[in-house]
């Protein structure tokens, strides 16, 4: 174990030699001021303006119970956490990604040292994902997940929560609480394995594919709805005709529109608009995976 912690802190070491790219920058709340029709000044109650205090760049309009978890703050803390975890960190790489306002962060961890067999002989490895904003977008988040190596699928947990911790802006968040949560959380890997290749054996009828996609994207099948069609046609051309018509394949389809289908959304950063989906298939697994198998 004290190999592992060294080899750990030797491989975050280097993340911190990098800085923090883009996030590198602090927000204060400053006073909020509105004109009256006589032009004076008066303060807006319970109100404050978010900003830069490098360049002093508006961010959001806050209230005066909003806490502020500075970006390099959140990645200094995912890091001491991913030295201190139970997994191998050696080689472990970040992705720092801040949307062009300013207001939205989002770090990806990959930690490639140990790869898992998945059913159909692929690999993958552990990624951990930070994020957080100023800009009333997204609360704080720390989630634990999975990258499968041919496909890159982004795959989402569904016996255990893959959202280990989340809070609002407020006094009760508590990032320490959730990186101490997190770096307990090896033992999910191997119980989330465990039930893919269960699932991998579970045959499903033509019904339940279709019910399933309808359920994921909240709309019945009429032939035009894009998400539908994209994870129907994954499922058909592409993870049925190699993994067998089961529910593995039907996961993986889910989990391909969840990190590789197109989207519209003009927010710059990776993955903004793909969470949103990433929740809705959760929800999937949880009342049509999870449910039907443990009746």
């Amino acid at each position: 174990m004290l190999l592992q912690l060294n080899n750990n802190r030797e491989a975050v070491n280097s993340l911190r030699h990098s800085g923090y790219g883009d996030a590198d920058f602090e927000v204060t709340k400053k006073p909020l001021w509105f004109q009256d029709n006589f032009a004076k000044s008066h303060p807006f109650p319970n109100k404050k303006a978010l900003v830069r205090t490098d360049n002093n760049q508006g961010i959001a309009v806050v209230s005066d119970r909003y806490k502020a978890l500075q970006f390099p703050t959140m990645i200094d803390k995912s890091r001491d956490m991913i030295e201190r975890c139970n997994l191998d960190a050696t080689g472990v790489t970040e992705q720092i990604q801040v949307s062009p306002n300013s207001g939205m962060c989002l770090v990806n961890y990959t930690l490639p040292a140990k790869e898992y067999k998945t059913p159909d002989g692929d690999t993958g490895c552990v990624t951990v994902m930070a994020l957080s904003s100023h800009d009333g977008k997204w609360k704080f988040e720390l989630s634990i997940g999975f990258r499968q190596s041919a496909c890159l699928n982004g795959q989402i947990f569904a016996k255990n929560p893959a959202n280990i911790y989340q809070s609002r802006h407020n006094a009760t968040l508590d990032i320490d609480r959730a990186i101490n949560l997190l770096g307990k959380t090896a033992n999910v890997i191997e119980d989330e394995i465990e039930l893919w290749h269960d699932w991998h054996g579970q045959e499903v009828s033509n019904a339940e594919v279709l019910k399933t996609i309808e359920d994921t994207v909240g709309e019945v099948n009429d032939g035009k709805n894009k998400n539908f069609l994209y994870i129907l046609n994954k499922f058909v051309h592409h993870y049925a005709p190699t993994m067998g018509k089961n529910k593995w394949a039907l996961y993986n389809a889910l989990t391909d529109w969840s990190t590789h289908a197109p989207t519209r959304s003009k927010n710059k950063i990776t993955l903004t608009f793909n969470k949103d989906r990433a929740e809705k298939v959760q929800k999937t697994l949880q009342d049509n995976f999870i449910v039907a198998q443990a009746a």
